[in-house]
């Protein structure tokens, strides 16, 4: 049985406001499965320790016994002022903006939306363990008694969980994942296509036949750019992979060469697109093809540094030419590779980012440096590349083949993971197009 779990507007609930981390968010229906009496203890305890704790609680109170309740233990244990109603609240966003802890003391749940509403808030999340909670939420934050929950408000730290939300219930991915659980009937549709690559059957979603990559996929009945694809399985073939060996795809646009690495590769993947036209459709593809559990989406870009910009489209018939440009005020995040949670080594990265290749390099310097993994880097200018074949020769990588109509180079260093094949440069299969060519040629 495959579940997709409630979808939660990240976007919506974002924001880089401070956090107050003695104020704390409880929301819920107020009534007495929400366990009352649990989250009563703890702010007793939090006040002992600290008197700027304050316990907000939001949401409509439906059991007058639950009002009486809390006002009479108010009194009992002197939290008169620390604790504050506010009934039913139209703006949750803001109303998360500042505060820094969501405490859920709930007996049970069949899921807590407003825990990951929180969560993609900033808010550090501490959640009474009820049955199923390990399931859905960080096992780190959950907890059983009064004193485990105290000491994890006091150790709370903003922001933490963000990503967590994000790469599990993200809206566009739970959408695209109802969509492609209603597409299984019937998945020969108009705007997407069917094809088998390496005995593995793949779906893509393509909505926009004039868009150059997803017309040449739709033609070719096959991933686009497939010769670098047939070179990144020789070598990922011809290597021992080390454990969770990891594969990033930075400008991923609609999913081709992640769902490549994942499905036929078999690599845990991250993929960043900063478009929300093309992160949409990855999302669509990535679930089309089953691969959440083994592909994380992130709608940003990657720079040398956090930040933010904006998408420029730079051709509306070319979804792959857009361009990310620097704005403080802009609308996408911007990240760098190296603070990308990952579960294993990286092995090999994609970058494809419209002349931006050598800014998301310097972000990932602690895995040029680390896992030294294989390098496949779009440089449409001679005088782009130089400059990034310069700044990987200082992490001891060397030149090696170009592919692809727009010049991609592969870069490789010779302990790398995939370093099999480092010192010849050219996979058997290339070595065999090289000499039918030159019968050809005479």
């Amino acid at each position: 049985m495959r579940v997709i779990y409630n979808a939660i507007e990240c976007a919506r609930f974002a924001n880089a406001s401070p956090k107050i981390m003695t104020d704390i968010a409880w929301v819920g229906r107020a009534e007495l499965k929400k366990n009352p009496a649990m989250f009563l203890q703890i702010l007793a305890k939090l006040k002992a320790l600290d008197p700027a704790y304050r316990l907000h609680v939001a949401g409509p109170i439906t059991e007058p016994v639950f009002t009486r309740y809390l006002n009479h233990m108010a009194t009992k244990l002197g939290l008169s002022g620390h604790l504050l109603f506010y009934g039913h609240v139209d703006d949750m966003p803001a109303w998360f903006r500042d505060k820094g802890v969501l405490l859920s003391t709930t007996l049970y749940e069949s899921f807590g939306l407003n825990i990951g509403e929180a969560m993609a808030a900033g808010a550090f999340p501490v959640i009474h363990d009820f049955p199923g909670a390990d399931e859905l939420w960080p096992r780190e934050c959950l907890f059983s008694t009064v004193d485990e929950a105290v000491e994890l408000i006091c150790g709370a730290r903003p922001g933490q969980y963000v990503d967590y939300v994000r790469e599990r219930y993200d809206a566009p991915l739970q959408f695209a994942a109802v969509d492609a659980l209603l597409a299984e009937p019937n998945r020969k549709k108009a705007d997407q296509i069917v094809f088998t690559h390496q005995g593995q059957e793949v779906f893509l979603h393509l909505p926009d036949r004039k868009d150059h990559i997803q017309k040449s996929i739709a033609l070719s009945g096959d991933f686009y750019e497939p010769e670098m694809l047939a070179d990144m399985r020789e070598r990922v073939r011809a290597s021992a992979l080390p454990e969770n060996a990891t594969a990033i795809d930075v400008g991923a646009n609609i999913g081709n060469h992640t769902v490549y690495m994942s499905r036929i590769l078999g690599l845990h993947t991250l993929a960043l697109e900063p478009s929300r036209r093309s992160y949409e459709v990855l999302c669509r593809n990535i679930a089309l093809n089953g691969l959440e559990a083994s592909v994380e989406a992130h709608l940003c870009g990657a720079g040398p540094a956090p930040g933010r910009a904006h998408v420029r489209t730079r051709d509306a018939g070319n979804w792959g030419m857009n361009q990310l440009c620097e704005d403080a005020h802009g609308e996408v995040e911007v990240r760098r590779l190296d603070d990308l949670t990952r579960t294993g080594p990286v092995v090999l990265m994609k970058v494809d980012v419209e002349g931006m290749e050598l800014d998301v390099l310097r972000g990932a310097a602690g895995i040029l440096r680390h896992d030294r993994p294989l390098l496949y880097v779009e440089a449409a200018e001679e005088a782009g590349r130089q400059r990034i074949e310069d700044f990987l020769a200082g992490f001891g990588y060397h030149i090696g083949q170009r592919f692809n109509a727009t010049p991609t180079y592969l870069f490789l260093h010779p302990e790398g993971h995939l370093s099999a094949m480092a010192r010849g440069l050219e996979t058997p299969r290339a070595q065999n197009l090289r000499r039918r060519l030159r019968r050809r040629t005479g």
